[in-house]
């Protein structure tokens, strides 16, 4: 009799499990699985030197499901430890309810420091809920651009007309934003230079945890990213570099919303965070963009998008962390767990931003 097996993939395991990613996602999808697929796990500049890391579980010649993984360097507390997001997680239908999503997460999460589970589904929130740490949901916030298209949307075009001028009305007495910052300024760029570098260690200490933002991994994630198009705000103060955001455009042309897909600097530098978020509300507002979208894993953050108009959304982001091989004791797991306001975590880390 054949037990279950935990494997890590291989070149020659290839075929099968495309086969199987077929079978799951449907043929259809399955060349643009495959282009994501290369630049997720094979052109992520932390990926290992012998390949992707991920985890298969298989019973005899049977594959019978995977856990893909990430890899993302954190900071935790005091130090970088070695961490990485799960991705394509499932397992066959013929096969569920056998306890191998367990054997697979447990697996996951016994070879890092740190395991992030990030926008679980419904089927899968429940089960890392049980093995992993529960810190989600990740808050969202919207801020309103074009009240009547909203309306429109809302009520139908004709209560829409009506409405959205009040609405937009009563938003704009409601939402005056700080004042104007003089001493940084903000620039589109195409290109994350090395003084990204010297950000991330200059910034990195004033989160309790956060996935390495260092120039490699920007410009793996957000400029050589197949499927979505970004553009970024750089903000300098007094000419250093200071802070950025990443935005990008979602939905159809009648009712296209702005997304922040990050936005980074130290947390306690509240100029270069009103300086940031002003140009991007600008930014979308040029464009007639219908609202702003963001999520936000950090309290201070969140309360600089509240003094820009914004408002708390609904959210179905739901967050688990295993954190099996940090060290206890000062700085360790217990300091990191108890300053979750201070973690961060924007829709661009992780698998969350996919199309």
């Amino acid at each position: 009799m054949t037990s279950l097996e935990i494997v890590r993939r291989r070149p020659e395991h290839d075929p099968e499990l495309f086969a199987l990613y077929a079978e799951v996602f449907g043929g259809g999808n399955l060349e643009r699985s495959r282009r994501r697929y290369d630049w997720q796990y094979f052109e992520n500049p932390n990926t290992p030197d012998d390949g992707p890391v991920i985890w298969m579980a298989r019973e005899g010649d049977s594959l019978l499901g995977q856990m893909a993984t990430m890899p993302l360097p954190m900071w935790w507390g005091d130090r970088e430890v070695r961490a990485s997001a799960g991705n394509d997680y499932f397992v066959r239908k013929s096969a569920q309810g056998r306890g191998i999503g367990i054997a697979l997460s447990n697996r996951w999460a016994d070879e890092d420091d740190v395991a992030l589970a990030l926008g679980l589904t419904p089927s899968s929130y429940p089960l890392f809920k049980k093995l992993f740490t529960d810190v989600g949901p990740v808050p969202s916030y919207l801020k309103i651009l074009d009240a009547t298209r909203v309306a429109k949307k809302k009520w139908g075009a004709l209560a829409g007309a009506v409405a959205g001028p009040v609405l937009g009305l009563g938003l704009s007495l409601i939402t005056r934003g700080p004042a104007q910052v003089k001493d940084v300024e903000v620039r589109p760029v195409d290109a994350f230079s090395d003084e990204y570098d010297d950000l991330w260690l200059r910034a990195r200490s004033s989160f309790a945890t956060c996935v390495r933002r260092d120039a490699r991994y920007l410009r793996w994630k957000f400029l050589a990213c197949p499927f979505r198009s970004y553009r970024v705000l750089e903000a300098r103060r007094n000419g250093t570099l200071s802070g950025y955001a990443v935005l990008r455009d979602e939905g159809d042309v009648s009712f296209t919303r702005g997304v922040i897909g990050d936005l980074f600097c130290d947390t306690t530098d509240r100029a270069t965070q009103d300086a940031l978020i002003a140009a991007t509300i600008s930014d979308f507002s040029t464009k007639r963009r219908v609202r702003i979208e963001v999520y936000c894993f950090n309290a201070r953050l969140g309360a600089a998008l509240r003094r820009h108009g914004f408002r708390s959304g609904t959210t179905g982001v739901q967050y688990c962390v295993a954190y099996r091989g940090t060290p206890d004791g000062k700085a360790g797991t217990r300091a990191v767990l108890d300053q979750v306001a201070n973690w961060n975590l924007f829709i661009g880390d992780g698998d969350l931003d996919r199309a």
